[in-house]
């Protein structure tokens, strides 16, 4: 009977521990897996095989290798101790957190172009429907930033699951936007939805990680997040860090130079610091 591992630490030191028994491809993995590793406890096995560039087989033996029955308490393991990682901050994590806080804002205003946020005002004002799409761990991202934006009047509907996305994927027109949280640019459940959405001439708009990846394909705009060693034990909350604050400069953008949204926002919240910063 193989024996269960716990921990993320025990883990990663059996991995370096057998380094001499693997093979190229399962060097592949590995480094896939220390560069992805939110990616590679969320994807499926045939996902996985299609990032790396092996086959599903290879991704299955990889965990069987490194003592698991099979990828999925391979993955279990890793998730835990990923939550684990994310939930227990202590003191010293948090004030890291605030002190690298101003690094986190100056890296995400270097990448993020002024037209392009202009750009995007011009598409949510014109369309008729705009979809958020944030599935797995963009699940709460993509919820936050919806209603944000239905505080603007805008006709908004947020995605959080495959099925859907690709519902309204075979719905959608030339007078939709589509907004996509997605790092990895990877999944080819969301690139073919992509696919279908592109054959229906609606805006694609992609939050990514990486300029190039199998989505950015169908894409029509990109803001790119920083991929940054801040936080580093801490990935998950840097990363929802970074999309947050995009979506603030977007809502804030749509809140300055935009009358109607404005006008919306003031009905909706009365009470805003907005409201009370026009009445002083």
């Amino acid at each position: 009977m193989k024996e269960r591992k716990n921990g993320l630490f025990s883990v990663m030191t059996r991995i370096e521990g057998m380094s001499n028994q693997f093979t190229k491809t399962d060097w592949k993995i590995v480094q896939y897996m220390k560069e992805n590793m939110q990616e590679f406890v969320s994807c499926s096995a045939q996902d996985l095989a299609t990032q790396i560039g092996v086959s599903d087989a290879s991704v299955i033996r990889f965990a069987q290798k490194v003592g698991f029955s099979g990828l999925n308490e391979f993955r279990y393991i890793l998730q835990s101790e990923l939550e684990r990682e994310n939930t227990i901050i202590n003191q010293n994590s948090y004030t890291s957190l605030m002190h690298d806080y101003n690094t986190l804002t100056e890296t995400l205003f270097k990448f993020t172009k002024p037209e392009y946020v202009d750009l995007l005002r011009k598409k949510m004002l014109k369309a008729r429907r705009i979809f958020i799409a944030g599935m797995d761990l963009n699940k709460n991202i993509a919820e936050m930033a919806g209603h944000k934006f239905m505080l603007l009047g805008l006709d908004v509907r947020v995605i959080t699951t495959y099925d859907t996305l690709k519902l309204f994927a075979n719905l959608a027109t030339k007078d939709d936007l589509f907004i996509v949280i997605t790092l990895s640019g990877a999944h080819q459940m969301l690139a073919d939805a992509l696919g279908r959405i592109v054959q229906n001439e609606s805006y694609i708009v992609m939050i990514s990680n990486y300029e190039r990846s199998l989505c950015s394909a169908y894409e029509d705009l990109t803001f790119l997040i920083p991929k940054t060693n801040l936080l580093e034990n801490h990935d998950t909350i840097t990363r929802e860090i970074y999309i947050l604050m995009l979506f603030d400069i977007i809502f804030l953008n749509l809140l300055e130079e935009d009358e109607k949204s404005h006008e919306a926002f003031q009905k909706i919240a009365p009470f805003s610091s907005w409201n009370q910063k026009d009445n002083d």
